[in-house]
Formats: structure tokens, C-alpha cells, sequence
């Protein structure tokens, strides 16, 4: 174990030490400071622009009568105006170009979210109830701004998430849309911090457009405080995008080499004079001719109106969604048995089938957010969400390889269901001083219910079918449905946080009790069944402030999933429970335009459930998994007009005793990594250009528990032109640009998915307002 840590903190030494030979600069940066006397505030804010260095923009009807306080051996130009402002009610906000702006709180407090103007992001995010930024926060958390999939083209959650350390994208659903695990444990996903239907129960977790996200918080280590039970190895929580008072309309379209036709509209402004009451609608609407494989392109439809109100003390917003999303088949690839290697057929058509196969997801959610300041030292939050969403599958699934001949076991059944789920959420925080030490404390409640109908369908088994001679004739898809199962279940749960801060240490412990009870009815034999369990999850942190740029952070956290199944002679299984030990360092670099997180960690599974070899129609429960190894993720504008992203996870999986089933952790890929990088230059006052160049890969994966058949190795390049011409944005992007043959990781040699070869996106948008 010892070795591992030295291993990783060297290489971690390493990394860091890059930046810091390329750039001398920034130790003269650092020992800059910052002094101003007590003056009048607008001066006081001149003269600290004039001596960092920063552009910084003032209202001055908000400074006007204002005295700063003194000023002495500040580092930044933030902590300069956090001081010279103390006790008023001026507010500094990040400005579209990078600088700084002083405004009145009282009368404009709403502004666009970072995530929108900046690659890096600092500010609270919804995975902290105790209101830490990201430095502050005992975990390697990463957050992917919707700037950077702006950047970057992303269309889909599967291109965000490729720059997502940890993260391996799932596509080898057979029965189901694309789903994610966050290291090795697959994820439901969360939406505005809040949970969504389980992948075990509804086909789907959380999914949005990308149009109307804001940002993606992959939070990395089980997280039962924040989302009770199934949060084993992390998640990815979606946080939708929000009105601010900035009068904006942005238009944008989007094209590509598969007949892509897509239109944007995201209109924002205040609707009162005093701009504390401000609203937004985003409009999509888009579809392509096909997909890679010669499947259906994807079609997507979207309309997310949002109103805010938000004035000293007080922020709330509610908001709405409603979107249709379509996708053909992921195309896929199946393996020979005989060769061990793909088929050697042409995967730009159909395997099996024609084109009309896919899934289809609507959803509707509404969102509730109130923040409301008590007193100076309580806040009160209340938060509250209802999503409807349906799911229907209509596609040939090859679900065994029969023989090398090409014949494959195919189902033309589909999938059809339908979830319904209510989500509260609410705590007070509340924080105090004794002397030198801060004391941070908060108590609240959670209320998740959920509802799941599947259907099953009325015609459509299994069947052998021969792809490569096409025979016998398939057997039409199936698109009507009967009652297949109910499933419904509620978390009640109950938390508390407790953080005290004292000099340059700070420690955060943590716990909640969830009561999670279900209800069943099977259709086909008309039973049902009801359960109930219990659990009660601590967690752990601490964070020490070594210098000004530097912290170092340790967390243990948990994770729970609670289990009603039963083996074969009906005795309960147990519970399934994860613990992540983990340890790091977080370095602010470049006058902290640069964030750096690097840890090890260590995440241990209790036991996992398992198909009983003697009775299929059961489980056992097995050996759990062992996850041990380092994430390293960087993100930041180092340099004017440069950006950086770069991510690099190493885990060394296995099982904690040996089985007679296979010691390979399958689908999980020992290595992921990417790195993306961007440079824009000013040619004139109106035109910027500029260059983007990403690389993202994994090594190798194992398909089998015996390590049978493997996926190889993958990596991916891809390249984007920007060119900026008064109010007009234009982005060409050239993807996968060497044209690799890649393939996702599978535990089945029936659905092998494939990669995207080479082909160009093209998007245009313009500012009207």
C-alpha cells in the first residue's frame, strides 16, 4: 500500500512540477500584493485595478458616499475588493470578458452562472449543502462547464462526459439508453442535486439536453448525505441553467456530415425596472437524417422556461422542462467466437434490421429552489422537484453470439415504461463564531418518492438469426405492450452536517438516516411484495490550508444500497455497502486561474449480488469489488486566451476473495484519461480567432469475469476552429481526425459498441441581444 501512495504522490510531483518550469512567471505573480488606504470607494477601487492588473467595472451610482476600508499585502484583486468593501452591500460579480464587476446587491444580484462565461469553476455547487466552493470541499470533485461543451460541440451527455475523470460511459445497453459508472459503480445520476428514478427499476437516470445545462458536478466517492441509498461510487449531478438580469438573446444552429438540422434559442432578461425578477426560456429543435450506423438519426425537442426572483437575502426559481429525445441504436459490433475478433462486415449499416430502431425518452420535470437568509447567521433552503418521464425501445437485441457462422440469438420485444418521481429537500444552515474558530451547522430532510410501470411486450421473443446471410426473416418489431410490473418506493431520510474551521484547518463530519420502503406487483401471477429498510450513513472530512495556493484534504464516505431480494431458500440478502478512503491536495495556480486536484483513493464494496448458478432465477451474494488508485484533474485559463482541461485515472480493480466465477472486474478499464486545450487571439476589436485540440482514450477492458474477451484500448482526437466576428460565433470541428476504430466497453460479445469515425460539426450562433 505504501508503495502505491509514494508512487502516486511522485507522480503527482511531477505533473505539478510542468506549470510551474513553464511558467517562472507566476512566482512574480504570487509575491505581488496589493495595498490601498481608506478613500473614497471608487478610487480605492481604481487604484487596486491599476495595481493587479485586473480590469474591473463599477457601477457608480452603487459606490457613490461609499469609504473603503484599509487595504494591506493582498494577493489577488478579489481579496483587495473583498476587504476595501466589508460591512456594505456591494456585490463583486465575474464579467463576460474575464473582469470584475461592482454592483449595488440590494438592486442586481442576478447574473449568468460562471459555468456559462468560464472554463474554470469556482462558486458553490449544488453538491454542497454547508455553500463551499470546490476548493473548499473535502472530495475530488470535477465540474464541466456548459463553456467548455460549447467548445468542445458537445451534442450529447456522452460527449460531456468524455473530459469527466473517473467516468466510463456505458453504451452496451441492450435494453436500455446509454447509462454511466463513476469509478466502477454504475450511476442513476442526480438533476439539480436531487435524485432520479433507479437504473435498476427505469432504463434511464438523470438525462437533460445539453442545451439547457448549466454545468455537470461529477462527484467522485459514494454520497449518501446528499442522495441517501445507490450512490455507491460517485454520481453525476445535472444542474440545469437559470435566468439572471443580463438582457440576452442567443440564437444558434448546428449542423454535420449526418444531416443534422438544429435550432437554438436562448432568450434571458429582467421584467422589472429594480432587476430582481428575471426570467429565461430556452427553445431547441433538431434532427438528423442518421447516425454512423446507418440507424435513425437522433431527433431532439426541448422548451425550458424559468423564473427567477432574487434580491439581498432572497433567491428563488422555479423553472420547467419539457423535452422529447430520440436516438438510433448505438452501432455496435459482435464478436466471433472462433476468432475472438469483430465480424468482418460493413458497420455504416445496420446489423441487424433496418433503420427505424432506437429509444425514445419525453420528460417533464418541474424544479423549486428557494434560498432564504433568516437572520445574518441562518439560511433557510427549500428545494422541490416532480419529473414524468416515459421510455420506449424499439430495436432488434442480439443477446448471445450462437455460433461463428454469424447466427446470433435476436429479441424484437422492445421495452416500454413509464416513472414518476417527487423529490424535497430541505435543511437550515447556520454558522457562528467563538473566538478564532468557525462553526458551521445544518439539520434537514429529504423526501424522494418514486413510481415505475413497465410494460412487456405482446409479440417479439427470442430467435436465431443470421446477419450475414440475413436469415431466417425477422419477425416484425413490437409496438404494443402489456403490464408487465409496478414498482414503488420512497426514502425518507434525515441529516445533519457539522463543519468548524479554526486557522488554516477545517473538519466536516456528517450523518443521515434513510427509511426506504417498497412495493411490487408482478402481473403475470398477480403478486406482490412489500419492504422496508434502514440505514444510517456517516461521513468524514478534513481540509488544511497550507498556504495561500495550496490545501491538502482527507474524506471517508460511505455508501449504502439497500437489498429486498432473497436466495433460494428465501433468506433476506444483505445490504450492499461501499467506503472510500481518500486523500489529496487542491492547488490554486496562475493568480488562481488554475485548479489542480490530486488524490488516492481507496473504495471497498461490502458484497454484490449475482445470478445463483443453480437456480438463475435467484441471487447469491458474492464477493465485493476493491477499487484502489489516483485521479489527478486540471482546469483553468493559465495564460490570456489559453484554457485547459486535462483529467488522468488509474484504478486497479478487484474482487475481495477469490471466486469460482472469475476474479475480472468486467467493463471497467484500468485508465482514463483526456486532455483538452484552447487558444483564442484578438485580430481586430470586432474578430477573434482561434484553435481547440482534444485527445481523450482508456486502455483496455475485460468483457468477461474470466477475461475471455477484451476491448481493446481507445483514443480519440478531435480539433475545432472558432472564429468570432462582431456578434456572429462560428465553431468547425473535425471529429475522431485520425480515424480510429474504437470500441466502448461490454460485458456482452453480442453488442460490442463502436466508435465514430471521422466526420466534421459545424455550429453558428449569433447575438441579438
Amino acid at each position: 500500500m505504501s508503495n502505491k501512495i509514494t508512487s502516486f504522490l511522485l507522480s503527482t510531483a511531477t505533473m505539478l512540477a510542468v506549470p510551474m518550469v513553464l511558467a517562472p512567471q507566476m512566482v512574480m505573480a504570487q509575491e505581488r500584493t496589493i495595498s490601498v488606504p481608506a478613500m473614497d470607494m471608487g478610487e480605492a477601487l481604481r487604484q487596486i485595478a491599476a495595481q493587479s492588473g485586473t480590469k474591473i467595472e463599477i457601477d457608480p451610482d452603487a459606490v457613490r458616499g461609499l469609504t473603503s476600508l484599509p487595504v494591506t499585502g493582498a494577493r489577488t484583486a478579489e481579496e483587495a475588493i473583498d476587504r476595501a468593501t466589508k460591512d456594505t452591500t456591494l456585490l463583486t460579480m465575474p464579467g463576460n470578458d474575464g473582469s470584475l464587476v461592482i454592483v449595488n446587491g440590494i438592486i442586481v444580484l442576478a447574473r449568468r452562472d460562471e459555468a456559462e462565461t468560464s472554463i474554470l469553476v469556482r462558486s458553490t455547487s449544488t453538491s454542497s449543502r454547508m455553500g463551499q466552493s470546490l476548493r473548499e470541499q473535502a472530495r475530488n470533485n470535477q465540474v464541466i462547464s456548459s463553456r467548455l461543451m460549447a467548445e468542445q460541440q458537445s451534442q450529447t451527455l456522452t460527449d460531456a462526459l468524455r473530459s469527466a475523470g473517473g467516468v466510463v460511459v456505458n453504451n452496451a445497453t441492450v435494453q436500455g439508453g446509454v447509462s454511466y459508472s463513476v469509478r466502477g459503480y454504475a450511476s442513476n445520476g442526480a438533476v439539480n442535486g436531487m435524485s432520479t428514478p433507479g437504473s435498476s427499476t427505469f432504463a434511464v437516470g438523470a438525462t437533460q439536453p445539453i442545451a439547457n445545462i448549466e454545468r455537470l458536478e461529477v462527484l467522485k466517492g459514494p454520497d449518501a448525505i446528499l442522495l441517501g441509498g445507490n450512490s455507491m461510487g460517485g454520481t453525476v449531478n445535472l444542474v440545469t441553467k437559470k435566468p439572471s438580469a443580463e438582457a440576452r438573446i442567443y440564437g444558434s444552429a448546428e449542423t454535420d456530415r449526418w444531416g443534422l438540422a438544429k435550432g437554438t434559442v436562448d432568450a434571458n432578461g429582467a421584467l422589472n425596472e429594480e432587476q430582481t425578477i428575471s426570467a429565461r426560456v430556452i427553445g431547441t429543435a433538431g434532427k438528423a437524417d442518421r447516425n454512423f450506423g446507418g440507424y435513425r438519426g437522433n431527433e431532439e425537442y426541448l422548451l425550458a422556461p424559468s423564473l427567477r426572483y432574487k434580491s439581498l437575502g432572497t433567491d428563488a426559481l422555479v423553472s420547467a422542462t419539457l423535452s422529447k429525445q430520440i436516438a438510433g441504436v448505438v452501432p455496435y459490433a459482435a464478436l466471433s467466437p472462433t476468432t475472438k475478433q469483430p465480424f468482418a462486415v460493413d458497420y455504416s449499416k445496420p446489423l441487424v434490421g433496418g433503420k427505424d430502431q432506437g429509444i425514445e425518452i419525453k420528460t417533464k420535470q418541474v424544479d423549486l429552489d428557494v434560498t432564504q437568509e433568516l437572520t445574518s447567521w441562518a439560511t433557510l433552503v427549500v428545494k422541490g422537484q416532480h419529473q414524468e418521464a416515459d421510455l420506449q425501445l424499439s430495436q432488434y437485441s442480439p443477446f448471445a453470439v450462437l455460433s461463428g457462422d454469424g447466427t446470433l440469438l435476436v429479441s424484437s420485444g422492445g421495452v416500454q415504461q413509464h416513472a414518476n418521481s417527487n423529490t424535497v429537500d430541505s435543511f437550515v444552515r447556520t454558522h457562528f463564531t467563538t473566538g478564532p474558530v468557525e462553526h458551521k451547522f445544518l439539520a434537514g430532510f429529504n423526501y424522494f418518492a418514486s413510481d415505475v410501470s413497465a410494460g412487456e411486450p405482446v409479440s417479439g421473443g427470442m430467435a436465431p438469426y443470421n446477419f450475414l446471410t440475413k436469415k431466417p426473416t425477422l419477425a416484425a418489431l413490437n409496438n404494443t405492450y402489456k403490464p408487465s410490473f409496478d414498482l414503488d418506493s420512497t426514502q425518507r431520510g434525515v441529516y445533519g452536517q457539522y463543519l468548524v474551521s479554526a486557522w488554516d484547518l477545517s473538519l466536516l463530519a456528517g450523518v443521515r438516516r434513510n427509511k426506504t420502503n417498497t412495493s411490487s406487483f408482478i402481473y403475470y401471477n398477480k403478486s406482490s411484495l412489500k419492504n422496508e429498510g434502514v440505514a444510517t450513513v456517516p461521513n468524514f472530512g478534513a481540509v488544511y490550508n497550507i498556504n495561500d495556493h495550496i490545501s491538502a484534504f482527507g474524506t471517508l464516505a460511505f455508501g449504502y444500497q439497500a437489498t429486498f431480494a432473497t436466495n433460494r431458500r428465501g433468506e433476506p440478502l444483505p445490504d450492499t455497502r461501499t467506503r472510500n478512503s481518500e486523500v489529496g491536495l487542491k492547488l490554486d495556480l496562475f493568480d488562481d486561474k488554475m485548479l489542480v486536484n490530486a488524490s488516492w483513493f481507496r473504495l471497498r464494496q461490502s458484497n454484490m449480488l449475482m445470478n445463483d448458478p443453480t437456480a438463475p432465477r435467484f441471487q447469491i451474494s458474492g464477493p465485493g469489488q476493491l477499487g484502489e488508485g489516483y485521479d489527478f484533474n486540471v482546469t483553468g485559463e493559465p495564460l490570456p486566451g489559453l484554457s485547459v482541461v486535462a483529467t488522468f485515472t488509474h484504478t486497479e480493480y478487484s474482487y475481495l476473495t477469490p471466486s469460482s466465477f472469475g476474479n475480472t472486474v468486467v467493463a471497467q478499464p484500468m485508465n482514463v484519461y483526456s486532455l483538452y486545450s484552447s487558444y483564442r487571439h484578438s485580430i481586430t476589436d470586432e474578430m477573434k480567432a482561434g484553435l481547440g485540440a482534444g485527445i481523450y482514450g482508456r486502455s483496455g477492458a475485460a468483457m468477461d469475469r474470466r477475461n475471455l474477451n477484451r476491448v481493446p484500448s481507445s483514443v480519440q482526437v478531435d480539433v475545432n476552429a472558432f472564429l468570432t466576428y462582431g456578434d456572429i460565433d462560428v465553431n468547425l470541428g473535425v471529429r475522431n481526425l485520425f480515424n480510429r476504430r474504437n470500441y466502448g466497453p461490454t460485458v456482452s460479445t453480442s453488442y460490442v459498441p463502436l466508435g465514430e469515425p471521422r466526420y466534421w460539426r459545424l455550429s453558428v450562433g449569433y447575438r441579438f441581444l
